[in-house]
């Protein structure tokens, strides 16, 4: 099952807890960073669930201008770090919008895309390159149609680790709230 919570046995107690200290400070560091957007940023509790889960890096903050109108842009940012004792490489964060967050099917999760607004990648080839212990921040524009609603959406953000001649692996995914008034 892709959401079963398993013991990792690539961290011992004491390497999760210094972890777990690690985020959090940068967790504090990037909210101050973040005052006039909406932010969400992991709990103590919440990354060390994350250390039960075999795939690593993952996301641990996350920052956004809340609202646009009609025809303007929604800038977000997503914080990835990486817990392992080797450089991750290969990585790339999708983001869309969609109601795919509560899936927690995989596959359909990818697929719930409202299609009136653009997926963006990033970064490009090769993608990220983490060393043990790093962390890096995306940065993204996303433009919205003159034409749409005005209510919220939901953006949704998906950190994965291409293999280049085989499968890749789904690694982390977090969800946000924004607004066209």
């Amino acid at each position: 099952m892709p959401n079963e919570k398993k013991q990792n046995p690539k961290w011992s107690a004491d390497e999760i807890k210094l972890h777990i200290k690690k985020i959090t400070e940068l967790v504090e560091k990037q909210r101050g960073l973040s005052k006039n957007l909406n932010f969400t940023g992991i709990t103590s509790s919440e990354i060390e669930d994350k250390f039960k889960r075999i795939n690593s890096p993952l996301i641990w903050f996350q920052s956004w201008s809340g609202s646009t109108s009609p025809g303007g842009t929604i800038n977000y940012n997503i914080g990835i770090y990486n817990p392992d004792p080797v450089n991750s490489v290969w990585l790339f964060n999708h983001v869309w919008v969609g109601s795919g967050n509560v899936d927690p099917n995989i596959g359909t999760f990818l697929l719930n895309v409202d299609t009136r607004f653009p997926r963006l990648t990033q970064p490009a080839f090769a993608g990220l390159n983490l060393a043990p212990g790093a962390s890096a921040t995306l940065s993204y524009s996303l433009k919205i149609p003159s034409s749409i609603e005005k209510t919220n959406y939901l953006g949704n953000s998906c950190l994965m680790r291409f293999n280049w001649h085989d499968i890749g692996n789904y690694l982390d995914r977090s969800v946000f709230v924004f607004g066209v008034v």
